[in-house]
């Protein structure tokens, strides 16, 4: 097996040190910081340019029709701008994290496997878990603003690792994980 070639003297140094996961951990946060800026501003361009006019009444009456009593166009509409934004950042996130975060020298890695898990990963601490862990804790008695930042606690580096240990595993040449 090929020994890795760092990239810098730096990381030379704190190779196989818990620097290097931190690093990577702080990288993984800014590209974080970058996919939020782009979820909201997605979100905002269809909701308040994109659909503006659009009223998402028939699909509010099929959705009604097939048993979802309650459902309005305004809340189609919320659910569709989210789920753009939510592929356009994910996307992005999959882009730097695939170079920025968990490359190997500026070499990306890239593969659809790896992309549909990270989609996977995203979804299920974003769409899921954060949920799930909001509504629990709101039974806290918490303000809505503090049980949000303790379910960023969790999901964050849950993230994190499930991109690193799944998404992003490297494997040799042969099919072996690399260490």
């Amino acid at each position: 097996m090929m020994k890795k070639k760092p990239i810098t003297w730096l990381e030379a140094k704190v190779q196989g040190t818990p620097f290097a996961f931190l690093g990577q951990f702080i990288r993984f946060g800014l590209v974080g910081v970058s996919n939020t800026l782009i979820q909201y501003a997605i979100e905002m361009l269809g909701y308040y340019v994109v659909f503006r006019d659009t009223s998402f009444e028939g699909a509010a009456s099929l959705l009604r029709g097939l048993g979802l009593s309650g459902v309005t166009g305004e809340a189609v509409r919320v659910v569709v701008v989210t789920a753009i934004g939510f592929v356009i950042s994910v996307t992005n996130a999959y882009y730097w994290n695939s170079r920025f975060v968990f490359g190997e020298g500026g070499k990306p890695v890239r593969s659809w496997a790896g992309y549909f898990k990270s989609v996977a990963s995203y979804g299920f601490t974003g769409l899921v878990l954060a949920p799930v862990l909001k509504l629990w804790m709101q039974g806290w008695g918490l303000p809505y603003w503090a049980v949000t930042l303790l379910t960023l606690i969790v999901t964050i580096p849950l993230n994190f690792v499930l991109n690193k240990l799944w998404a992003f595993r490297r494997r040799d040449h042969t099919g072996k994980e690399e260490a």
